[in-house]
């Protein structure tokens, strides 16, 4: 007969290879084409920014806002991207977004890895891909994911050491200069200083005032850190109005915003098509760790819970910030499930050792078979290459199919100069491939055109008005026109 020992090991062993799968899956998966639509307007800033050795306080790239003041947040993202597509090919930069996603994963692993919670591991990353696929764009955003893995793995696991503290404002250094979204570095260890602060002072129900209670010298660490960190958001070119900027962003009146979030798919709400239409993945794991709360009632870690309510509500205000709750939500589920044990979820009849051991190994094999079977399906991806007549896959490479590349060979090769009036879709890629010759009319920077002329810009585009596009035309003596069709219906008129 076969030993509860046999089978144990080889539920570990089963584990471990669903986890080498799944990352195999993750390198995969981030193996995308270049395809996203901004990512030409940063590597030429970088370009500008390396080449004058200065950060632009005032545009610099179109012929609408020239000369408007610019909090360019991303100019450490922009200038790495530059250097590194510079030095190694503009396909470097998938490399880079290979190896920076596999570390975000790999750290939310070690943060809450155990070895008896490995399906459960294996499944909630698994979803946290699915999720994060959608958002496999060589953007700021995925060193913004990076850094709030690496912050959460040193405040959870290693806030007692004093390392931490610099570790934190180094981390904390590289955000501000890189994306908007450094707020949340701050705002992760002002939750955990709340948090303790109640647990200390605010009776609570059955055992949330000493579950995750830190010692008074972590708690002194904390309030060090938070300090620390308010004092590295002033290290950016733009001083105060950098630190400040993610805060009048996101305090900015809702009537101001709503044009963009009316047009723009990554801004729209999750849940403006329906529970189940789309997005399932992030709603799978919203409902888990909601549940999760629920099975651990007893042994809630009220900072786990103020870390799940902010995530959320960044996430239900905006389809870009859904990955940002998942690795959230996964982060709470693995750390609910500590105290929860099987007996308190299953009859007792299903808690003997090796029908657990066998059960977990049909589970890890089924995630295993369907990892395969998905990583299958997406080298199967492609479509068909006028250029080449060959067919060009999903992955590796510039896409062949969302720029205009041929137009703009065309503008380049000329040598064409002057200012053009451009679509939205069109002015990142129109600025990567052809600034300082041309000056677009609109860009994806959204917070710097504001919407009022978003606006505008939308009656010329979507309805034709021609009496402002007269106006745009002599206001910034408009040259030019390149409209792209591709993925948009172009007006008639």
């Amino acid at each position: 007969m076969i030993s509860d020992f046999f089978w144990k090991k080889l539920n570990y062993i089963t584990g471990l290879m669903a986890i080498m799968v799944l990352f195999g899956l993750i390198a995969f998966s981030a193996n995308l084409e270049i395809k996203d639509l901004d990512l030409w307007l940063h590597v030429k800033t970088g370009e500008y920014i390396v080449t004058h050795q200065e950060v632009p306080k005032h545009d610099v790239l179109s012929c609408s806002l020239a000369g408007k003041p610019w909090v360019n947040h991303e100019w450490l993202f922009q200038s790495f991207l530059y250097v590194l597509s510079h030095h190694f090919g503009f396909e470097s930069l998938i490399t880079m977004q290979v190896v920076v996603v596999c570390m975000i994963f790999l750290i939310l692993m070690l943060i809450a890895y155990r070895s008896n919670r490995q399906a459960l591991s294996v499944f909630c990353l698994l979803l946290v891909l699915l999720v994060f696929q959608s958002r496999f764009t060589i953007r700021p955003d995925i060193f913004s994911l990076l850094f709030f893995s690496i912050d959460m793995f040193i405040l959870s696991l290693h806030i007692n050491k004093r390392w931490a503290v610099w570790a934190l404002a180094l981390v904390q250094l590289l955000w501000v200069n890189m994306h908007g979204f450094f707020i949340v570095g701050p705002v992760l260890v002002l939750l955990g200083l709340i948090a303790e602060t109640m647990r200390r002072f605010v009776p609570m129900p059955y055992e949330w005032n000493t579950t995750g209670k830190l010692t008074d010298d972590e708690f002194k660490r904390l309030g060090v850190i938070f300090g620390v960190l308010l004092v590295t958001c002033l290290i950016n070119p733009y001083f105060i109005s950098g630190a400040v900027y993610p805060l009048t962003v996101l305090f900015q009146p809702s009537s101001e915003s709503k044009i963009f979030f009316e047009h723009i798919y990554e801004l729209q709400r999750p849940f403006k098509h329906g529970w189940v239409a789309t997005n399932i993945h992030y709603k799978i794991l919203l409902l888990i760790s909601g549940l999760s709360f629920l099975f651990n009632r007893r042994k809630i870690d009220i900072s786990v819970f103020f870390l799940w309510l902010i995530f959320l509500l960044l996430s239900l205000a905006a389809i870009r910030n859904l990955v940002f709750f998942s690795c959230a939500a996964y982060l709470v589920i693995l750390i609910n499930s500590i105290d929860i044990s099987s007996e308190d979820v299953l009859p007792l009849r299903f808690n003997a050792l090796r029908f657990k051991e066998v059960t977990e190994i049909l589970i890890k094999a089924g995630l295993i078979i369907w990892m395969l079977n998905y990583m299958i399906g997406l080298s199967n991806r492609g479509y068909f290459d006028y250029d080449t007549f060959s067919r060009k896959s999903e992955y590796g490479g510039i896409s062949k199919r969302v720029y205009a590349t041929h137009a703009v060979d065309f503008l380049v090769a000329q040598q064409i100069k002057g200012n053009f009036f451009n679509d939205f879709n069109s002015g990142a890629y129109l600025i990567g491939r052809a600034s300082p010759n041309i000056k677009v009319f609109i860009d994806g920077r959204t917070e710097v055109y504001g919407s009022e002329f978003f606006k505008t810009y939308l009656k010329v585009w979507r309805n034709g008005d021609k009496k402002i596009f007269a106006d745009f035309a002599a206001k910034y003596h408009l040259t030019g026109a390149f409209l792209n069709g591709a993925n948009q219906q172009i007006p008639g008129d």
